[in-house]
């Protein structure tokens, strides 16, 4: 697998009737990519898009996924070092920067020591305890732990590692989406692994409708009930949960994969899951991951600062699950919930 990570399923509802006719003819593209499946939904075009969406998905392999041994993040990790980057590596280093200030340091692209050694990468996990997680704490710092100059990036020291995948299906999304806004679409959905960014209309003549899975009930693997819809319209949305992907130890503790850049152990809060509404895929991605590492209230407090973010959180208490919304979700969905 290429992106180690979680994903909520976001489902796209149906909400015509069947006497409904389509306004435009739809072409779907689908197929597999980074680990997971990509879903196209294209309408006004006859035009063949997979070309250029191959492109995409080529430079982001070959410039991201720590998986193929070639690529030059792999190049980096092996050798402390990257000399002459690709536009497309520099450019998802540029969103990591961006948005790793925009959350405090919860989006940390240099986690990758120690969430290989916690076991959520492709290596067996490694005897965990304070005195590992401070060693390894002292290699994670996107800003002190990087050196960037116009032809290179470099390690300030042995061991540093970077894992920007975090960010990886919202920028492939955003950057599709770039090409069929380029090319005049307008009426699209572009899936990568659950997270969606949506324009116009649905083959049906009405908005795009995305469900929102139950954590509760998909922790059970029911994966048809759903806590809210969102409509997207120029919007994307991307979850992140700790409700999925974990294990338990020798000891008993429940270990989810969503490491806390801060304190370098894996998250324990109450909250189980958050959906991020962004006009960008990459932004709403990188955010969902950073909330996660934080925690709601935190979260909460940051999504409300942040012009155009919205956000959904989901939290446990005792036998029963609470949303919180900001301020900026939409407010039919919110009084749904009422």
């Amino acid at each position: 697998m290429f992106y180690n990570r979680f994903f909520l399923l976001l489902t796209v509802l149906a909400l015509a009737s069947c006497a409904s006719k389509p306004e435009v003819t739809f072409k779907n593209y689908e197929g597999e990519i980074f680990g997971t499946y990509y879903r196209v939904q294209i309408g006004d075009s006859d035009r063949d898009f997979q070309p250029q969406f191959d492109s995409v998905f080529a430079l982001i392999n070959t410039a991201s996924n720590s998986y193929i041994q070639e690529s030059e993040v792999s190049d980096f990790n092996a050798n402390g070092n990257l000399v002459n980057p690709s536009f497309t590596f520099r450019d998802m280093l540029d969103s990591c920067k961006k948005y790793h200030g925009q959350s405090q340091g919860y989006f940390e692209p240099t986690l990758f020591p120690l969430i290989k050694a916690w076991g959520f990468s492709f290596e067996a996990r490694e005897q965990m305890d304070s005195s590992k997680v401070a060693i390894l704490k002292g290699l994670v710092g996107f800003e002190s732990q990087l050196q960037v100059t116009d032809t290179s990036y470099v390690a300030a020291q042995s061991g540093v590692k970077l894992d920007i995948t975090g960010l990886g299906e919202g920028y492939a999304i955003d950057k599709l989406a770039e090409v069929l806004d380029q090319a005049g679409v307008t009426n699209y959905l572009v899936e990568i692994g659950g997270e969606m960014k949506g324009k116009g209309q649905n083959p049906s003549g009405k908005a795009w409708i995305i469900g929102i899975e139950d954590p509760a009930q998909a922790e059970l693997g029911v994966t048809n009930t759903l806590l809210t819809k969102v409509t997207l319209n120029g919007l994307a949305l991307s979850s992140s949960g700790n409700y999925r992907k974990f294990y338990i130890d020798e000891k008993g503790n429940r270990r989810s994969h969503l490491i806390d850049p801060k304190t370098g152990f894996p998250v324990s809060h109450s909250m189980v899951s958050v959906s991020v509404l962004a006009a960008s895929a990459t932004q709403a991605d990188a955010l969902a991951t950073a909330f996660m590492a934080m925690g709601a209230e935190q979260a909460k407090a940051l999504a409300e600062s942040l012009p155009g973010v919205a956000a959904m959180f989901v939290l446990a208490e005792k036998d029963r699950l609470r949303m919180e919304f900001t301020s900026g979700f939409p407010e039919e969905l919110k009084q749904e919930k009422k």
